[in-house]
């Protein structure tokens, strides 16, 4: 039997894309030969480069040696221009989203090499952002509900068992031929079969934009409170007035996503976005890790997503503006 051999990168391999390298990287298989390669920070690349990146879930710690790290992409362009055939079969876009346009502007040799440029981010209406510099054809987005921690330099904690979703965000709306499209739907499966096979319980969807908004709306009604108050997620559910507020951003967010016709389930979003938060009591959630170690934070992919698409809608978001300019504004303290 020929061993099909595959090469997937990260570009902003921190803790959901060391995650996911991670578990890929590691998978046994008689079929496949992954070769995973990460583009990150120097410190994280050198200590996976000397030591292997530690993989820390469920109790266990695993070292996984086979991950090659750089801190830029020269390497790679240099093998490309000598062998365009070095690119990626699927190289995923890790960064925070509103590294978006640097990140393409600096891998976009590597991107227009590679098979599929797969999105696996926090937010909604991240792939807009990369159309300029990508081909709507070769864009897959991933949602996940895995939790992930990039403890230090070269050792990443899975916090959290959860379940992925892939699909094509533009695929269905675009002329394209037949053929082109049926390769593109067993491309899709063999990276669910892929993320399958590395332990992640992954799924194909047709409507991956309806997916990124159902985890959104639990971000919008977690991510910024948290990060405000500095209370992890469970201490949330303790005082009256945040639940309220927690309420209050996700029904607003829901009616945008009617007007925006996204075809959203009858769900109880506010007790899914409560058990959510029961769930994962002692998290800190992202944007709360952001502010603490004095970061930028996502926030204009999440509340202030809503509210940019209520502005441009001529309607009104209360309470998710207010929670926009108030992470706004605490960004500018820190940085």
């Amino acid at each position: 039997m020929t061993i099909k051999i595959l090469k997937i990168g990260f570009i902003g391999a921190g803790s959901i894309g060391s995650l996911f390298g991670a578990y890929l990287a590691d998978i046994k298989s008689d079929v496949y030969s992954i070769k995973v390669i990460f583009f990150s920070t120097k410190a994280h690349a050198d200590e996976v480069n000397k030591k292997g990146l530690k993989l820390y879930s469920n109790q266990q710690i695993r070292v996984i040696k086979s991950i090659q790290a750089y801190d830029n992409e020269k390497f790679y362009e240099e093998n490309i221009i000598q062998d365009p055939s070095f690119g990626f079969d699927f190289i995923f876009l890790t960064t925070k989203a509103y590294d978006n346009e640097s990140a393409m502007l600096q891998y976009q040799k590597l991107i227009k090499k590679s098979k599929w440029l797969v999105i696996l981010q926090n937010g909604i209406g991240n792939e807009d952002a990369i159309i300029p510099w990508c081909n709507k054809s070769k864009i897959i987005r991933v949602v996940t509900t895995n939790g992930a921690l990039l403890d230090k330099p070269g050792q990443i904690i899975h916090t959290g068992a959860g379940i992925t979703k892939i699909g094509f965000p533009f695929l269905n709306d675009l002329n394209l031929e037949k053929q082109v499209k049926e390769q593109a739907r067993l491309d899709l499966i063999l990276l669910k079969d892929l993320l399958n096979l590395a332990g992640l319980d992954s799924s194909i969807v047709e409507d991956i934009n309806k997916e990124c908004w159902e985890k959104v709306i639990v971000n919008i009604g977690i991510n910024a409170i948290g990060a405000l108050t500095r209370l992890p997620n469970g201490k949330l559910l303790e005082f009256k007035d945040l639940k309220f507020i927690m309420g209050a951003v996700i029904n607003e967010a829901i009616k945008i996503a009617e007007m925006k016709e996204i075809k959203l389930p009858k769900k109880d979003y506010i007790a899914i976005t409560y058990d959510v938060a029961k769930n994962t009591a002692d998290n800190k959630n992202s944007m709360l890790q952001d502010i603490l170690n004095g970061k930028p934070t996502e926030i204009e992919f999440i509340n202030g997503r809503i509210l940019k698409i209520a502005t441009d809608l001529g309607l009104r978001v209360p309470y998710n503006e207010i929670l926009t300019y108030l992470i706004r504004g605490l960004e500018h303290s820190i940085t």
